[in-house]
């Protein structure tokens, strides 16, 4: 299950309302408890969906239920990272292919595809560096070098260039040898890492006169 269809499951049972009776049913308490086991896989950094605690017992009052649901169904509606993402703004110099990844990247980041979401948050960063760049090769000078020339050539702060050398190795990613040696976990860290950087990026190339030359 993704993390919009769970969203969505937990909004339905938000919406089955409260019912005559005074306690949820069996069925309902067990369907909340596998959801919030999922919540906890898939947002696995989220102290506010951690500290939800399961329902116990076969008498759990709907007030009880319902509260457990919303809190649940809030904290999933935030998806901070995905908001994060949104915020990202291409420099003005960006072709349609990069507008195009861009939004594939925020949708993987919204959806939880964390692997898609490092790859591509490479792929962009070589592609907007690359149209800065006086290289008119077809395959380019590759992500590495694009980034060590910036740092010989002082195009950005050192704040921005360590958000950038964090993304060489998720380019790595799709290589399943140099994945497992560089021992980089699937997590939301490195999702919330590849979004600062794409960010900061992005932020510092606003400046058009910002080039290798």
């Amino acid at each position: 299950m993704d993390k919009a269809l769970l969203l969505h499951v937990v909004t339905q049972l938000d919406d089955l309302g409260s019912g005559k009776q005074a306690f949820a049913s069996e069925s309902a308490v067990n369907q909340f408890n596998a959801l919030l086991k999922q919540a906890k896989t898939l947002y696995d950094n989220r102290p506010d969906i951690d500290s939800i605690a399961p329902l116990e017992g076969s008498h759990v009052y709907h007030d009880v239920f319902f509260d457990a649901a919303k809190r649940l169904r809030k904290s999933l509606e935030l998806r901070s990272l995905g908001t994060l993402a949104d915020t990202i703004e291409l420099p003005p110099d960006a072709s349609s292919g990069d507008a195009a990844d861009l939004q594939e990247f925020k949708e993987s980041v919204a959806l939880g595809h964390r692997k898609s979401a490092l790859l591509l948050a490479g792929a962009l960063a070589e592609a907007l560096l690359i149209v800065r760049h006086p290289d008119v090769s077809e395959r380019g000078p590759g992500l590495r070098q694009l980034v060590k020339e910036a740092s010989d050539k002082g195009l950005f702060g050192s704040d921005t260039l360590r958000q950038l050398e964090t993304l060489i190795d998720y380019r790595d990613l799709i290589h399943a040898r140099a994945a497992r040696r560089n021992r980089i976990v699937l997590n939301e860290v490195r999702i919330e890492q590849a979004v600062m950087a794409l960010k900061h990026l992005c932020a510092d190339l606003q400046n058009i006169n910002l080039k290798f030359t």
